[in-house]
């Protein structure tokens, strides 16, 4: 009955997957405690188990507690992946340029320092802001309690720099000084390698905030 009854609460959560393990095997742990306590008191073992599982609560209403915490758990990974994507990033592309023995000189290039600015700009802000989510959804909301609406917040962010940088990083490549050619090891290839699949990444993870949410 114990089995079957983490199996029941196992379908009914989302988030990500060594969390979600961590909780089923903590609640098995639990109901196999109590079952054997009841069952030192004198319950056959099924007595025991159902006694147990009557105890813990009924799946429907344990399982919102639990998706609060998977939800968190998910948004917290998604504010990090932006933090990392959004650092690494820049240190990526100035270590490509290099390598291909070109400099990014934007002097005298409007466009290309218009949005090398706005580049930097909105790293900078999103960084702080997924910082400031990863603090919400860790030490900070002990404090705060649970806030399950910031996981659709922390999902719809994702989304917008998923799109917001992708968008910048097309409009820098082609205005960059440094990119002889748009197929070149500077040009729209790169651009795809160092800035669209990792941002594919990120919009991936805020799809799981939504869905976890």
């Amino acid at each position: 009955m114990i089995d079957r009854y983490v199996a029941e609460l196992e379908q009914a959560l989302r988030g990500p997957r060594s969390v979600k393990a961590d909780m089923l095997a903590e609640a098995r742990d639990s109901l196999l405690d109590a079952s054997d306590a009841y069952e030192e008191n004198g319950l056959d073992r099924v007595r025991a188990e159902r006694c147990a599982v009557d105890d813990f609560g009924p799946v429907r209403v344990i399982a919102p507690e639990y998706q609060v915490e998977l939800g968190l758990a998910q948004g917290r990974r998604t504010a990090l992946l932006i933090c990392a994507v959004l650092t690494i990033q820049p240190v990526a592309w100035w270590g490509l340029l290099r390598f291909a023995g070109q400099g990014a000189d934007d002097s005298g290039n409007t466009g290309y320092e218009l949005i090398n600015s706005l580049v930097r700009l909105a790293g900078a802000g999103a960084i702080a802001m997924a910082l400031a989510v990863v603090i919400a959804t860790g030490a900070g909301g002990r404090r705060l309690g649970p806030r399950p609406r910031l996981v659709r917040v922390v999902g719809v962010f994702a989304y917008a720099v998923s799109v917001v940088f992708a968008v910048l990083g097309l409009l820098l490549t082609l205005y960059s000084p440094a990119t002889g050619s748009l197929l070149g090891l500077t040009g729209l290839p790169s651009t795809a390698l160092l800035l669209g699949v990792p941002l594919i990444g990120v919009a991936l993870a805020g799809r799981r905030c939504l869905s976890s949410a």
